[in-house]
């Protein structure tokens, strides 16, 4: 019985040519296409639509975007408005990570100090009016005096600052109820952070060219 024959009598099928099994298990251009999508809808039903779209305007649009924007507007800004030199540039963009350094401060007002009942809520709108109000102060007005600019660009930082340490308790509250979740929404945040980044830097150079460093920096916030 020569082996064809044999691999009849087995039930086995003929190899197929070569390329063939590898041309069946691969996915479609438009399943590839579709798989983010599908799985920021997993996301969304598990853990609350709200939440994902927190996340992706906290660290999409505040952190990534308008971070990266505010890192280069405002270089330009204290050069070419405020006419001050590098070395004191330099001490001001310090004053920046002030906010930053008390980030855990931020954290224990939300958890300790609710408004109305709410933790997260109220100081997501703290930070958005505070960021909106002092960006529009320094956009819209004159030269001003270098203490209230730099209180201004010091709010920014702060509107920013706030926002990432509420989104971050929200971030560590759902890891705690969703553990199996925790890896996808790091993801979600380092994704949307760096989409936003790409598109801030990409962007400010053009903006401040055609607007000016002053005008230009209202499109951070």
């Amino acid at each position: 019985m020569d082996s064809l024959e044999s691999k009849d009598l087995l039930g086995q099928s003929p190899p197929l040519p070569f390329g063939g099994a590898a041309r069946r298990a691969t996915p479609s251009l438009f399943s590839i296409l579709l798989e983010p999508f599908q799985w920021i809808e997993m996301l969304c039903r598990e853990l609350n639509t709200s939440f994902v779209l927190g996340v992706v305007l906290v660290y999409g649009l505040s952190q990534g975007f308008a971070g990266s924007f505010f890192r280069v507007v405002t270089d330009f800004y204290w050069k070419d408005v405020q006419k001050v030199q590098p070395s004191t540039v330099q001490m001001y963009i310090g004053l920046y990570y002030i906010p930053w350094i008390v980030k855990p401060i931020w954290g224990i007002l939300t958890d300790m100090f609710p408004v109305r009942g709410y933790r997260r809520r109220p100081y997501f709108l703290l930070a958005g009016i505070l960021g909106t109000s002092t960006t529009l102060v320094i956009s819209t007005h004159g030269q001003l005096p270098v203490p209230l600019a730099l209180l201004c660009l010091v709010g920014i930082s702060a509107g920013i600052a706030i926002a990432d340490v509420t989104i971050d308790a929200c971030i560590a509250r759902n890891s705690i109820d969703h553990p199996g979740l925790a890896p996808d929404m790091q993801s979600l945040c380092s994704s949307v952070s760096s989409i936003g980044a790409l598109v801030g830097y990409s962007s400010s150079g053009i903006l401040v060219r055609h607007l000016g460093a002053q005008v230009g920096g209202n499109s951070s916030v």
